[in-house]
């Protein structure tokens, strides 16, 4: 009886041995998981529609991941601007806004959250979030979109309502403020006339004058219904790229492109190639083609604009007189250049 018992205390201690070195030697998932790599997203408001509101009126936005607490005190803004600053409440996912009491009844407002709001991985925004809210019981419809071409790093749209001179853009703030990357969009304005300017990397502590902007070719802008203006904006680097290339190998390595442009335009009109490392330019002729050799192979982007000073850059325009940015025009696809091709662009029409 007692051998038995040994026997089967000995078969006992041998599983739980077994069971330990099992356990010791199984393989195991590393702990946590891939980095968060992906900005917040806004997934509900509550309430859910955010017409006829009130003034003081408190507006939750739940995210689908936690928000980092301290991003929050300058990633909140609402336009058009208003003297009083949004009071917000952080819950972790949810953070609740506490509307102004200096709301206009019959104006549709945004609620814009920047590009400074990030998760608790740090992982900040791309674009700004736009939340339209009116005290009245409709939404303005009106638009703008456009792209960014040149050297830049973080560029922002301003607007303003009305036409402004240049001389008082200096000194009002904008009404409304988009972050963008190369492309941008922003909705929910008025039926009206807008100022735009594009500013890189804009700093609003500084005067305008001393940021790096970059004006559009007409003066100002008008929205109207069913009519969406498309902008395009243009940054030159600090300094100006060589428009050729040290060709120290075989022509035969390097590709070409040849063309010709229809349309209404005002000689000189320089048509150039590039990309983040290189530029190519030439002249379009008088019977409105263009041929550039010697193309280091790549994507590029191709640009004609209006040369009126020939210094054979897009002058972007500036603060001084009536100097807006040259008209420019831009290929409406990238295009691949392989070495020892010709590409040809046929017919590529263009309008004043």
């Amino acid at each position: 009886m007692h051998l038995m018992f040994l026997n089967q205390l000995n078969k006992i201690l041998l599983a739980l041995c077994l069971l330990v070195l099992f356990s010791c030697a199984s393989v195991k998932a590393p702990q946590g998981g891939p980095l968060d790599s992906e900005p917040p997203k806004l997934i509900s408001t509550s309430p859910a529609i955010l017409t006829d509101l009130n003034q003081g009126q408190k507006i939750t936005l739940s995210f689908n991941e936690f928000i980092k607490e301290k991003s929050l005190k300058n990633a909140i803004e609402i336009f058009p601007n208003i003297d009083q600053k949004i009071v917000f409440e952080y819950n972790g996912k949810d953070v609740v806004i506490t509307l102004p009491s200096d709301l206009e009844k019959d104006k549709t407002y945004v609620i814009s959250l920047n590009s400074n709001l990030s998760d608790e991985q740090n992982v900040k925004l791309n674009e700004n979030i736009v939340i339209p809210i009116s005290l009245s019981n409709s939404i303005n419809q009106a638009a703008i979109k456009g792209k960014v071409f040149g050297s830049y790093s973080k560029p922002s749209i301003l607007l303003w309502k009305g036409v402004i001179d240049k001389s008082e853009l200096i000194s009002k703030k904008p009404d409304y403020i988009i972050s963008s990357s190369d492309k941008f969009s922003f909705g929910y304005l008025a039926y009206d006339k807008y100022t735009v300017l594009a500013v890189d990397l804009y700093n609003p502590k500084l005067s305008l004058e001393k940021n790096k902007i970059s004006f559009s070719s007409e003066n100002f802008i008008e929205l109207k219904k069913d009519n969406t203006p498309d902008l395009n904006f243009f940054f030159n680097a600090e300094e100006v790229e060589s428009d050729s290339v040290n060709v120290t190998e075989d022509v035969e390595q390097f590709a070409n492109i040849i063309g010709n442009i229809n349309g209404n335009y005002i000689l000189p009109v320089v048509i150039e190639l590039r990309n983040k490392d290189n530029s190519f330019k030439t002249e379009l002729s008088f019977d409105g083609k263009f041929k550039i050799d010697n193309v280091v192979s790549g994507m590029y982007q191709l640009f004609a604009y209006q040369d009126r000073n020939n210094n054979k850059i897009i002058d972007t325009g500036n603060f001084q007189g009536d100097n807006n940015s040259e008209k420019f025009y831009v290929y409406p696809d990238s295009l691949m250049l392989r070495a020892n091709w010709e590409l040809e662009i046929e017919d590529w029409n263009i309008n004043q």
